[in-house]
């Protein structure tokens, strides 16, 4: 799996706690973007994803779960891109 993500580990402990600050940062966004309809401020839309819902008019994307959810979850993979480059940096083959 680490050769498919092009991740090869080196030795450094600033290196790895370095790396942990992007690594947690893409596990939050699979919790906050893409299970974002379960939550449970919008777990209570899941029945209507389609259908505007008063609780989710000021959500970024809402008023209905399913805009809500695509926005969310775009943000999140945008992000999580952007955390993978980090981690390929920090974890690029050693030159020879």
């Amino acid at each position: 799996m680490k050769a498919l993500l092009g991740l090869h580990p080196r030795p450094g402990v600033g290196r790895a706690l370095v790396a942990a600050v992007p690594a947690l940062l893409a596990l939050y966004l699979v919790a906050r973007g893409w299970l974002y309809p379960f939550w449970p401020d919008t777990v209570g839309a899941i029945g209507h994803p389609f259908t505007a819902d008063p609780d989710l008019g000021e959500a970024w994307g809402g008023p209905t779960l399913a805009g809500a959810w695509l926005v969310h979850a775009l943000i999140a993979l945008g992000i999580q891109a952007g955390c993978l480059l980090v981690l390929r940096a920090l974890y690029r083959p050693g030159r020879r």
